[in-house]
């Protein structure tokens, strides 16, 4: 039989605890707070067709992805990123809801690049979509809904940086540029290669490459400063629109207590689908990554046949926040109670079930340990953490209490199964 490898696939994980117990709580936070702002979950299949995201994804992920061919002979891909799945769900099962739709999403994505630190080929994303309000009310909602995640999971020290898609879409196709072009200098844009862009810009005689790299220069948090800059790098007055509509939401947000928001309209996103405000997440220490990001995307759904569908989003990269909260010596902030419940004896079954079924209510987490050595028992329970054990022999059913034995302050006691839950939940 041939040595079976144990790693996993390069660029996977296998995560384990007390890594998966943190993970698991980041996701069941941001679903509590989506569900407060009125949000529903959808749950998206792993496996889509190809050309759900070779419309508009953008270069770098459509080349990215995992692609092949299922045994229909069907091209599919795994999910590099799960909007392009929601406005898909939204189309065929939800666009005949009262509007607007707001669901969130908590799953994995995929993309084939470069493992390293930070970065995954598979990665947990959770988001927001907020489909069929134009408004830039339902933009600045999803500032909040992050600012209420990231207070709750005691994230503080970041920054959100605005940008807006629309400036460069209406100056490059004011400049002659297609749309495919178009697609490739963001994309060098957003990569922070200028200079790529503006070579592929001066390929258009119409085309200015100087107001791009001036536009780079244009960043900061006061609305007014922002708006001379860009009038200073040329930028023409049919497109100032969008300058004034990120200086009016850098004032908003500063206001509703975001710790730091800024704008920059040199910024841009390389998902090809975005046409509006475009946001970024910014831890100011550890990770020089982004923990996540969206923006508005007004076209997608139409863009998959439906009908025209003002949309907004954004999806936050769970590994890199709890990554970031590692780094800055974060612990659960939420410890449940453990109790090692050691049965003396293989037959009382119905008696352990009710001391165990009194503490599990209570959210008293109770590993049972059926006939062990209870000098083991209590040594495991020890080296793994536990607050409690109980211990339930011949005399303590037939007497109807239980041994409850602190392993913190190593004392014992006899309680009955009554007294044992508030014995055990005072103490937190």
């Amino acid at each position: 039989m041939p040595k079976i490898r144990l790693e996993p696939v390069r660029g996977m994980r296998d995560i384990i605890p007390e890594e998966s117990t943190e993970i698991l709580w980041l996701e069941r936070k941001f679903a509590e707070v989506a569900e407060l702002y009125g949000y529903e979950p959808v749950i998206a299949p792993t496996v889509e067709l190809f050309s759900l995201f070779e419309v508009k994804s953008g270069p770098e992920i459509r080349r990215s992805m995992y692609v092949f061919q299922d045994k229909a002979g069907r091209t599919v891909c795994l999910r590099p990123e799960l909007t392009a799945s929601m406005a898909r769900i939204y189309l065929r099962r939800l666009q005949t809801l009262p509007k607007p739709v707001k669901i969130f999403y908590v799953g994995s994505a995929f993309r084939y690049e470069e493992p390293q630190r930070g970065r995954y080929r598979e990665f947990i994303q959770a988001g927001v979509e907020y489909l069929g309000e134009e408004g830039v009310a339902a933009d600045i909602e999803l500032l909040l809904l992050i600012r209420d995640y990231l207070r709750e999971i005691r994230f503080v020290d970041y920054s959100i940086k605005l940008g807006h898609m629309g400036l460069f879409r209406d100056l490059f196709s004011m400049w002659g540029i297609p749309e495919d072009v178009q697609d490739e200098i963001i994309h060098y844009i957003d990569k922070k290669e200028l200079e790529r862009a503006t070579t592929l810009l001066s390929e258009y005689p119409k085309a200015k490459p100087e107001v791009i790299n001036e536009l780079s220069k244009c960043k900061g948090s006061d609305p007014q400063k922002l708006t001379s800059c860009a009038e200073s790098a040329g930028l023409p007055e049919e497109v100032m629109k969008h300058v004034e509509l990120l200086a009016h939401v850098t004032k908003v947000t500063q206001a509703l207590g975001i710790p730091e928001v800024y704008a920059d309209l040199g910024f841009a996103r390389g998902l090809a689908y975005y046409t509006g405000l475009i946001f970024e997440i910014v831890p100011k220490k550890a990770l020089s990554l982004s923990v996540g990001g969206g923006g508005r995307y007004d076209t997608l759904v139409s863009l998959y046949g439906g009908p025209a569908t003002p949309a907004t989003g954004f999806a936050l990269g769970i590994d890199r926040i709890h990554l970031t909260l590692k780094e800055s010596g974060w612990s659960l902030p939420e410890r449940k109670i453990k109790v090692m419940l050691v049965s003396l004896e293989s037959d009382i079954y119905g008696y352990v079930d009710r001391v165990a079924t009194a503490l599990r209510s209570a959210g008293v987490v109770v590993n049972v340990f059926p006939r062990p050595k209870l000098s083991s028992a209590l040594r495991v329970a020890s080296e793994k953490g536990y607050d409690y054990a109980v211990i339930i022999g011949r005399k303590e059913v037939e007497g109807g209490y239980v041994t409850l034995k602190d392993l913190r302050e190593r004392k014992q006691k006899i309680v009955t199964v009554e007294e044992l839950r508030k014995e055990v939940v005072k103490a937190e």
